[in-house]
């Protein structure tokens, strides 16, 4: 009774769709270009909605009215209606999609959203042409679920092995200052590389991740486009399913419900907004999945509980003469020719010291979620002279550099603060695998202590920040920052406000 308590109080209505909230998500925004936006949002009736386009002096630009669609893909599962009150799922939801096209580059627009006796006036930014600046935040593994709130998770202490002690904050307030921070920037789209709720298949988890990104927390969704990638979290319907080829569905189903990406060509609707590309200015964004790799079971293979293309599941593989390589190679070719700089992001890190970073297999010293498999994909980067690739996964911040490109493990997101598994400071005593490492959070960046209070240093929630632009000679360079959010205490160690910190590895990338 406790649990279901505190699961209305925490969740309100974004969840529950309770008569008195007519707007489940609040409008946020997709699929970006130019002169195009599409906005989403989700209701309890099938009541349309009105859309509203303004110039920024107000002028009414272009009016809209939206289609509800009902949506059976948002339902709740048989293990959440326990959490439910009265043990009994509301009625199905409807998702509201309007493309909103026609507009000009590089500008700034006022939308109003009119939903029965809620209305809401958000801003919307076009990319810009060729020759403009951007931008854009990174980050990966908010794994969002309604129950961290007041579960501050362990905190790994470097350099003794396997000892652990509780964060200062909970997941929730970790992931919302982490939201502030960025919201306060004002990038022109924020990418998540994967694993943005704990359980794909399971609707209480994207409730609470749409109250951090368009709803009771933030609506920071609502003005700043979400450019999302598959993690092995999107695939996993926890015990309505796992990651059986039911539960991958059923988890799927949801992702590609909130999300709208470029069509990508496969003609297999299963493959659509999982593997995407979007021009955004001077840049080229590829967005890969790498959720599973065949043989099942093998060393080319990223999760072997995961059924993918040719065996029964839906996950597309990502090894050479799959359908999504080919489409990669010439997505990359293309943006050679045409891009300042070209971004790849993906879930799986290829290189690193977490627990993922061991080779692929069910063994000692191995790991059945490794993201070594995707290292096929690293002479493609090198060919086609993609300047950095951003990944998830060991949940925490780490950078290796691979023949001149920078891979980045931004797991940093809104969970698990988890500590090296290898190397020096690593928990498993295995020595180091990954040898092209050149920053690790707790490595290069050594806690320092005044009695309870941290001063600097450790590993904390945060994200990447990258700053495209060219100076007066036409030379263009991204500058990549790891930025973290960091707890500044009182003396008893109570968090008191929070303040924006950057490790010691800003990067500066040139076009050459």
């Amino acid at each position: 009774m406790k649990l279901l308590v505190y699961l209305v109080a925490a969740i309100g209505c974004t969840s529950l769709r309770t008569a008195w909230c007519d707007v489940l998500v609040h409008p946020y925004l997709q699929n970006p270009s130019s002169t195009a936006m599409s906005v989403y949002w989700v209701t309890d009736t099938d009541e349309p909605g009105k859309l509203s386009i303004n110039s920024t002096d107000g002028t009414e630009l272009l009016t809209f009215t939206s289609d509800p669609v009902q949506k059976a893909e948002l339902n709740y599962g048989p293990s959440e209606l326990s959490l439910l009150p009265g043990g009994k799922a509301p009625d199905l939801p409807y998702v509201h999609n309007v493309r909103v096209d026609g507009l000009q580059p590089g500008t700034t627009y006022i939308y109003t959203l009119t939903q029965g006796k809620s209305k809401f006036s958000r801003r919307l930014h076009t990319a810009p042409e060729a020759e403009g600046s951007v931008r854009f935040i990174v980050y990966a593994d908010s794994e969002t679920e309604p129950e961290s709130t007041g579960k501050p998770v362990d905190w790994p202490a470097p350099f003794t092995g396997s000892k652990k002690r509780p964060y200062v904050v909970d997941q929730t307030e970790g992931y919302k200052q982490n939201l502030k921070m960025i919201q306060s920037r004002e990038p022109d789209f924020i990418a998540i590389a994967g694993d943005l709720v704990e359980k794909g298949g399971r609707q209480l988890d994207w409730d609470e991740f749409w109250r951090h990104n368009a709803g009771e927390f933030s609506d920071i969704a609502g003005s700043i486009p979400i450019l999302a990638a598959v993690g092995n979290h999107e695939n996993y319907a926890g015990s309505d399913g796992g990651y059986s080829v039911a539960g991958a569905r059923r988890s799927i189903g949801k992702f590609q419900t909130y999300f709208e990406a470029p069509d990508n060509g496969s003609g297999n609707t299963a493959f659509q907004d999982r593997y995407y590309r979007i021009d955004y200015g001077p840049i080229t964004w590829i967005t890969l999945d790498c959720t599973n790799g065949l043989p099942d079971k093998s060393a080319a293979d990223t999760n072997f509980m995961l059924l993918g293309e040719g065996e029964g599941g839906d996950a597309p593989d990502f090894n050479p003469g799959s359908k999504q390589y080919q489409w990669l190679e010439k997505q990359l070719a293309d943006a050679q020719s045409t891009s300042q700089f070209t971004f790849v992001t993906l879930h799986h890190m290829p290189f690193s010291v977490g627990p993922h970073g061991l080779p692929a297999g069910d063994s000692d010293g191995e790991d059945t979620q490794s993201g070594q498999p995707v290292r096929v994909l690293s002479p493609l980067f090198e060919k086609y002279g993609v300047d950095a690739v951003f990944c998830g996964h060991d949940e925490f911040y780490e950078d290796s550099l691979v023949n001149g490109i920078h891979y980045y493990d931004v797991g940093m997101g809104g969970d698990g603060l988890r500590g090296p598994s290898t190397g020096r400071d690593g928990s498993s005593g295995l020595p180091s695998s990954n040898p092209h490492q050149v920053f690790l959070a707790h490595v290069d960046a050594p806690e320092i202590w005044d009695g309870q209070r941290l001063i600097d240093g450790g590993k904390h929630y945060g994200h990447m920040e990258v700053n495209v632009s060219a100076d007066e000679n036409g030379h263009w360079t991204a500058v990549m920052t790891p930025v973290y959010a960091f707890p500044i205490m009182n003396e008893s160690g109570k968090v008191t406000r929070w303040e924006r910190r950057i490790y010691d590895d800003e990067v500066v990338l040139q076009n050459n």
